[in-house]
């Protein structure tokens, strides 16, 4: 089965040669590794082009930057160039053990490739001094205990999430920059919910590092003057009538 690492990039040239590395050797075969560059103004795209010089498997393209925080163009880039049956969107200043993808593939097997949507725990790091701040994880065990908890916080470690391509061709998988920036994935997961399908949450660490520093998207968007999760909780508690 193929399966698709994408790499949405913006000003990540400290962290993007051991983000692409981790990707790049990845011990599960039939893995390709897309990045999309959305306009940085570092070297960011220059790393990923000597890096492809010497693993011309690396995938590289780019990608207008049109909404702050969000790495929906680039991403929907990538999307146009695949035909996996599942894909990740790896941070580009994370990155993954070498067995993330197999111990993921190892999972939808398993269910017969029956899951849609599955998330996992991600180990926190700080970026100045390489601490670990301990795993983020998320539980719930139905459908609408999983509705409930949209409507409270975003009960979903993004970085994490794999998806099934073909959510994404039917349009139960969206995303909407043009109404929430940076919180399109929160929305995205209520609108996955909204369908009627799962996000199933996997209990173990599979082996995603999350490196926390002061230029992330997420306190971009603390900064905003939108408070975007409340908007996304308003309009969702009022179409689903909780």
């Amino acid at each position: 089965m193929k399966f698709t690492i994408i790499i949405p990039c913006y000003n990540a040239e400290k962290w993007i040669t051991e983000c692409l590395t981790s990707a790049l050797e990845q011990d599960y075969e039939d893995v390709e590794v897309i990045f999309v560059d959305n306009e940085s103004t570092d070297n960011s795209l220059q790393i990923a082009k000597d890096i492809q010089t010497k693993r011309p498997e690396l995938v590289v393209e780019t990608a207008p930057n049109i909404y702050n925080y969000s790495y929906q163009e680039p991403v929907e880039k990538a999307l146009s160039l695949t035909d996996s049956k599942y894909f990740t969107i790896l941070g580009a200043d994370d990155y993954i053990e070498p067995n993330y993808i197999s111990s993921i593939c190892k999972i939808l097997e398993t269910s017969k490739y029956k899951i849609n949507f599955l998330q996992s725990p991600i180990r926190g790091f700080k970026a100045t001094n390489n601490q670990m701040t301990g795993d983020i994880k998320h539980q719930y065990k139905s459908l609408s205990e999983l509705k409930r908890l949209l409507l409270k916080h975003c009960p979903v470690t993004t970085p994490s999430m794999v998806f099934k391509k073909e959510m994404y061709d039917n349009k139960i998988l969206e995303w909407q920059s043009d109404k929430y920036l940076g919180a399109i994935d929160y929305d995205a997961y209520c609108r996955i919910v909204d369908n009627g399908y799962f996000i199933y949450p996997y209990p173990k660490w599979l082996g995603y590092h999350y490196r926390w520093h002061e230029d992330q998207a997420t306190w971009g968007m603390h900064k905003e003057l939108t408070n975007y999760d409340k908007k996304i909780q308003d309009f969702w508690r009022l179409k689903w009538k909780i």
